[in-house]
């Protein structure tokens, strides 16, 4: 009945499409008209950039939250065929791995020249850090990241600096929003 509707009133049929079968639909618009063509890129652009600080930092707090410790227990110690990793070690590389999938999404909204996107990104990254010290329960945390927030906070602004040298303004939207939202790292610590 839905079809037989669907053909009364001239409305298409839409079809179920994988990620690459929709790119593959837009690409084929955009090239049959140029106002379709820049409607895509405006669309494209407002989702690309659309980041919720919120999310973000809910999404960084999970990740390092979420690192188990017994997993850092059983991959440290003596290693089969010989040699001993240390668990500080281990507890590095598995906080390192947890957080780069938000540090390439940093560099992705740079290289892509979306720096108000990249900004509030790395808002979100910051204020996740922030918020794992001040609520997590972990143990994980509790024994393996006391003295990362800081040096975490540090290494994120200070690769923001390098990639914006000449950015005061954008500068000053950090410090304000470490100010106001991660309060107990005050800008005392950081080099802004």
């Amino acid at each position: 009945m839905a079809n037989i509707n669907n053909k009364k009133n001239n409305i298409p049929r839409r079809h179920l499409l994988s990620g690459s079968q929709a790119r593959q639909v837009l690409n084929e618009l955009a090239e049959k008209d140029a106002t379709i063509a820049k409607e895509i890129e405006r669309l494209s652009a407002m989702v690309f950039n659309d980041v919720s600080v919120e999310q973000v930092a809910s999404s960084v707090f999970l990740a390092l939250d979420g690192i188990d410790i017994e997993e850092c227990w059983n991959a440290s110690g003596k290693q089969w065929g010989g040699g001993y990793r240390d668990e500080f070690d281990v507890a590095d590389d598995m906080i390192m791995e947890a957080l780069f999938p938000f540090e390439q999404k940093i560099d992705v909204f740079y290289q892509a020249g979306e720096y108000a996107a990249e900004q509030e990104y790395l808002h979100g990254v910051l204020l996740g850090i922030y918020q794992l010290m001040e609520d997590s329960t972990s143990e994980f945390v509790e024994n393996y990241m006391e003295d990362y927030p800081e040096e975490l906070k540090q290494e994120l602004i200070d690769d923001w600096k390098k990639r914006h040298p000449e950015d005061a303004d954008g500068l000053q939207k950090l410090n304000t929003f470490i100010e106001k939202h991660c309060p107990a790292w005050s800008t005392e610590g950081t080099e802004l």
